[in-house]
């Protein structure tokens, strides 16, 4: 930065102005007028960064060597012309370019007006070797200076472009957690609520009928089992196991175990497709067969025993979901229900708005409870 290129600077301007004079002292040339003129330039190489006040000082010193004739001048000598480069290449480097054009062009002027007549008078070829020795600093600094800027324009980009990537990364993980919180919901919420009514039941027929009761246990065996699978396959998504050991993702070909189970539950469920199948994704197979699924864990949860019917239609470009329940449980009207739905219902909203389709669900005018889902498919 500036505050730690000031040492250094100053060294350089002494160098510079004790270099001059020296060189002044070999030749044989030391004046009070050359110690001057050696100074102001050690000094405008000292301020070169900020290239307006050096330029500045370097027009002075040469309209005083001008005035001086041949006394203490110093033109011809390494040193000076050293300190003249530096100061013309940091105008070019240093300020921005309108600014540093105009000063390059009353730089030249001024320089012109100085040498175009020499002591005793006439036109001299001087001025034009001198604004040459002027403009070529000047334009190498200017090229720098444009290369420094697309340099730190393309890093900013980067820099840009690694936010960005970053916010994508971090919302792509948020969305993952929360797919994989809804899911855990889904496989939990259904299938405990099996074990759960499964368990009820079997307790009050152990004594007087044991064989309903095994069959009651071995149901909760089952949906214990079925929740333990598809929360292996979930977690295993956040470790590191191989694709191969993965149980698959269920979808609308697993729905007649599902309805087994929700027969075994005490919800007697019916199953009916209409029309024919279309080819969807895993992503829309998964989110039908949740659609159905959190909607029969709600029937078993709030109106089982009851009935209930789960429709699938395949129509044009489109795939509707119809589960209605008839509401005859210890919730009686699907009580317990609220109209705006809980987290179930909610996930499955998200789920399928995902997809582009919509989710209606209510009470319907028997006293039952409805989801419909459509959901559309293909192109």
């Amino acid at each position: 930065g500036p505050k730690r290129a000031a040492v250094p600077d100053a060294i350089l301007g002494m160098a510079v102005a004790a270099g001059t004079v020296i060189q002044l002292a070999v030749l044989d040339r030391v004046s009070v007028d050359g110690v001057v003129v050696s100074v102001l330039i050690g000094v405008a190489v000292t301020c070169r960064r900020a290239a307006l006040l050096a330029v500045a000082l370097l027009l002075v010193t040469m309209t005083v060597q001008a005035m001086l004739g041949d006394t203490g001048v110093v033109r011809g000598l390494t040193t000076p012309a050293l300190g003249t480069i530096l100061v013309f290449y940091a105008l070019g480097a240093y300020v921005p370019e309108r600014i540093s054009a105009r000063t390059m062009v009353l730089a030249l002027v001024a320089v012109g007006a100085t040498r175009l007549t020499t002591g005793g008078g006439g036109p001299s070829t001087a001025a034009a070797v001198d604004g040459f020795g002027l403009f070529t600093p000047y334009l190498l600094g200017l090229v720098v200076r444009r290369r420094d800027a697309h340099t730190r324009s393309e890093e900013a980009h980067a820099a840009a472009a690694g936010r960005k990537r970053e916010r994508v990364a971090s919302r792509a993980v948020a969305a993952e957690r929360a797919r994989i919180a809804r899911e855990l919901h889904d496989v939990i919420a259904h299938n405990v609520s099996v074990m759960v009514i499964q368990a009820g039941g079997a307790r009050l027929v152990l004594d007087a009928d044991i064989d309903r009761a095994e069959a009651s246990l071995r149901a909760v065996e089952h949906a214990g089992n079925e929740a333990l699978v598809e929360m292996r396959r979930l977690l295993g998504l956040l470790g590191e196991d191989e694709p191969q050991t993965r149980a698959p993702q269920p979808g609308l070909h697993d729905l007649p175990a599902l309805i087994a189970g929700a027969r075994t539950a005490g919800l007697d469920t019916t199953l009916r497709t209409d029309g024919d199948a279309l080819s969807v994704s895993p992503a829309l197979d998964l989110c039908a067969y949740r659609v159905v699924q959190e909607a029969l864990t709600n029937a078993i949860r709030y109106a089982a025993p009851a009935r209930a019917d789960v429709r699938v239609r395949w129509r044009s470009g489109e795939l509707e979901l119809e589960v209605l329940d008839s509401g005859g449980g210890g919730g009686g009207g699907g009580g317990g229900r609220a109209p705006g739905g809980g987290h179930g219902l909610i996930g499955m909203r998200e789920r399928v708005t995902m997809h582009g389709g919509t989710v209606e669900h209510g009470r319907t005018v028997a006293g039952g409870f409805e989801v419909r889902a459509l959901i559309p498919v293909g192109g």
